[in-house]
């Protein structure tokens, strides 16, 4: 036998364990996940999650280290570590579905109407839960006389001048529900500031962050976002909140769905049982919200820089749920009838009913999962 034959003979066998202690390696490695966010307290569940995960471990069999705060965590699963949480702040609006459709996030919170719009498109991205409902305000300039909507609607009809109305992103949800108001109440908007024959210019300062900025700056006389930023203007005396766009006419926007949790579809393939881990927290989460608002204020002050003052007045306008229940599809159709008729909506669900619109959009399955899993590790705790 040759020297060459030899010493294949002696070393393939320990080539071939450590090749495949490689691959074994690789499979058992834990699924990186990541967690896209607005940094604002609608997004409150991911934040109380990460800040009291360990607290649940006993009713959800899961357990989360943190590796760098708000950035970086490590997701046990019984003890066995199966995932590495990494948490991206991205922007708002058609932002957050952006990301998740370039894959540059997997999991994301963001707002009903541009994840709709997203999938109307064709992206692939899918709606997997609902997270928060109301929250948004209608804003003026402190120094306006003007305390209702009605008293905005008069002083914009008898106005020689068009009223400033800032919003956040061309898909933002309050932006949608203002403009359902607007023509309830037969004034036209526009977002052309060169026209002179509308009631109101809408004004894109882009980004909920500018909205104050934009009020006290006098660019604009009024906005309508999401708090905190509502508040945030309400303490440091920029503006006063007139009204929480639930409440505008013609009504249909009551409790209406703001936030949800939305997918890429190719992590839901690959990332299953991290998902549903996911969202087993989330709705434990949840339950902490609502029945603790001084926790819900501790995290949202940590995690957004908000005082506590502001995070008091804001996280009550708020309703945070995952139940995707008969009434949430009921709100979830109005937002469908509302686009369809705001043209928002032109390809995949232009003209659909909502049950026809889930098929396309929705992927509700892992939340039922979460709740069944949830539900069987509190009846054996």
């Amino acid at each position: 036998m040759s020297t060459y034959v030899r010493f294949v003979n002696a070393f393939l066998p320990l080539v071939l364990l450590l090749g495949c202690g490689e691959r074994d390696a690789d499979r058992t490695a834990p699924t990186t996940l990541k967690l896209g966010h607005v940094s604002h307290d609608h997004h409150l569940a991911l934040y109380v999650v990460l800040d009291n995960a360990d607290e649940y471990a006993g009713e959800t069999g899961l357990s989360v280290v943190v590796v760098r705060d708000r950035e970086l965590y490590e997701l046990f699963d019984a003890g066995r570590k199966v995932a590495e949480l990494q948490i991206i702040k991205v922007g708002g609006g058609a932002k957050m579905p952006t990301a998740l459709a370039q894959g540059v996030i997997d999991i994301g919170l963001g707002g009903v109407a541009p994840v709709l719009a997203a999938c109307d498109r064709g992206a692939p991205v899918k709606l997997i839960a609902p997270l928060h409902s109301k929250g948004d305000m209608l804003v003026v300039r402190s120094d306006l006389p003007v305390d209702t909507w009605q008293d905005l609607v008069d002083r914009i009809k008898i106005s020689e001048v068009p009223f400033r109305m800032g919003y956040k992103s061309p898909m933002a949800v309050a932006k949608l529900v203002l403009e359902d108001a607007l023509r309830h109440e037969g004034i036209s908007h526009s977002g052309d500031p060169s026209r002179a024959d509308v009631g109101v210019h809408m004004i894109n300062v882009k980004g909920g962050g500018k909205l104050n900025t934009a009020l006290s700056e006098g660019l604009i006389d009024g906005y309508v976002g999401n708090n905190p930023f509502p508040a945030i203007g309400a303490e440091k005396g920029i503006g006063k909140i007139v009204s929480s766009l639930e409440d505008l006419p013609p009504g249909r926007f009551g409790d209406h769905p703001c936030c949800c949790l939305a997918a890429n579809t190719q992590a839901l393939a690959g990332k299953k049982e991290i998902v549903v881990a996911l969202l087993v927290l989330l709705l434990r989460a949840n339950e902490t919200i609502n029945g603790d608002l001084d926790a819900g204020v501790r995290s949202a002050c940590r995690w957004i820089g908000t005082s506590e003052d502001v995070e008091r007045a804001s996280i009550p306008t708020s309703g945070y749920s995952l139940e995707a229940d008969a009434a949430w599809h009921g709100c979830m159709s109005v937002w469908f009838d509302a686009m369809n008729d705001l043209g928002a909506l032109q390809n995949r669900l232009k003209g659909l009913q909502e049950e026809e619109a889930a098929a396309v959009a929705y992927d509700l399955s892992f939340l039922e999962q979460a709740r069944e899993r949830l539900e069987r590790e509190r009846a054996h705790d």
